[in-house]
């Protein structure tokens, strides 16, 4: 699987098929219509078919261009889960990815990748741990199928199983767990939303903390959070230049050692500037694809 490349994915309630359009045009790097904690019991069905169309129209018709889509189904513990999954099959979307929520063990994961490769599906997962025996199992989550091409930290779920406020100081083990768990297994992580909609400088302020943690993207609630969060996910062009002269000198340094500018550089460095321009690179390719769907 092809790295995500994401700094934003948007949230959009898959109930609401009017505001498809709108999420899709906001400038996130993915759209993912939620079938689960944002639909009521009384409307998965319908919001079913509509997220299903919504996979198989991306696959038809962009060529490539505008942001992932993405749908999150409900736990494959639950009865709405397994429909979610039994739907996807039926649907056979040619591309997409699926978000798994609430996964607590690696076997879930091996059962959604053995049901969609019995189906002969082309289909990506992204991994949401957000229950405690899901942080206790996040590194066993991660590994367990070729599939899983990204994480999420779902920090509200958590909260509330732990009983503390969604804060910072009470979510950080939790995220740390998960960053461990995606650097281990060489995919991103994703941090959780900021529920403060109207508050761009508490969303900005919290993408680069996570930033700093080793989250490379973030959940969007609302289209306004989009640029906020791709502006704190995109290296800046200071960072990038000085990435590229790190990583150019690297290549002649005989001894694993150089200096750079009266610094001393060795690897640990050189890989965190490569990781910059990786994040430079992610961020050109969804502003291209953007571009190419705009002129579709």
């Amino acid at each position: 699987m092809d790295d995500l490349g994401w700094r934003s994915v948007l949230f959009v309630p898959a109930s609401r098929p009017d505001r498809f359009d709108k999420a899709l045009a906001a400038g996130a790097d993915a759209v993912c219509v939620d079938l689960e904690d944002a639909v009521a019991p009384a409307h998965k069905q319908d919001a079913r078919a509509a997220a299903m169309r919504f996979l198989a129209e991306g696959a038809k018709g962009d060529g490539g261009g505008g942001p992932d889509r993405v749908i999150r189904i409900n736990t494959p513990r639950s009865v709405a889960g397994m429909r979610d999954a039994l739907a996807l099959i039926e649907a056979r979307p040619m591309g997409g990815t699926v978000v798994v929520p609430k996964i607590d063990s690696p076997e879930e994961v091996c059962w959604l990748d053995q049901l969609l490769t019995e189906a002969g599906l082309d289909l990506r997962l992204v991994a949401q741990i957000e229950t405690l025996r899901g942080i206790d199992q996040a590194a066993a989550i991660t590994a367990a199928s070729r599939r899983v091409s990204a994480v999420m930290f779902g920090g509200l779920d958590l909260a509330a199983e732990l009983g503390v406020p969604a804060s910072w100081d009470g979510l950080l083990y939790g995220r740390s767990r998960v960053v461990y768990a995606a650097a281990r297994a060489g995919i991103p992580a994703i941090d959780m939303p900021f529920v403060a909609v109207r508050d761009a400088d508490g969303c900005r302020a919290e993408a680069q903390r996570a930033l700093t943690l080793g989250f490379t993207a973030k959940m969007a609630i609302h289209p306004g959070q989009v640029p906020t969060i791709n502006g704190a996910y995109t290296p800046t062009p200071d960072e990038v230049a000085d990435a590229e002269r790190i990583v150019t000198a690297w290549k002649d340094a005989p001894d694993g050692v150089i200096q750079v500018d009266g610094k001393m550089v060795e690897r640990p460095i050189v890989l965190a500037m490569r990781r910059t321009l990786a994040r430079a690179q992610a961020a050109e390719r969804a502003s291209t694809s953007r571009r190419q769907g705009d002129a579709a």
